[in-house]
């Protein structure tokens, strides 16, 4: 049973892809579950008004612990900048009657990756 579940293991993803490409995720779980609290506690004090400087603290610890073929990634975003997509977004939404809130999804991906680098390259 032991041999069976190692052997399941030695052909995850995870472990392939890690060996293979060099790339993986390595916070810990107790940092990750201690950054949600963060998130969660500075949204609900702050009513939600603090949510882009929240998910900006996120992102930057996020993707400060992922590793893509060998080179660390950085989220260079900032939070006032977000902020301002975020009310342009919301005064659409409004406008639209709902409507732009389709593309939302897709807005704030693009505005995300727009905001990912190599850590070398800056």
């Amino acid at each position: 049973m032991k041999e069976k579940i190692k052997t399941a293991l030695d052909q995850s993803t995870i472990e392939r892809n890690k060996k293979l490409y060099n790339s993986f995720f390595d916070e810990s779980v107790k940092a990750y579950l201690i950054l949600q609290i963060k998130f969660m506690l500075i949204c609900i004090c702050s009513l939600g008004f603090a949510y882009p400087w929240a998910l900006c603290m996120k992102y930057r610890a996020k993707y400060h612990h992922t590793v893509i073929c060998g080179k660390r990634l950085k989220f260079i975003g900032k939070a006032h900048d977000l902020a301002q997509h975020w009310i342009w977004w919301w005064i659409l939404t409004v406008i639209t009657l709902g409507i732009y809130a389709l593309f939302l999804h897709v807005r704030m991906e693009k505005w995300t990756v727009a905001n990912v680098v190599f850590e070398e390259m800056e």
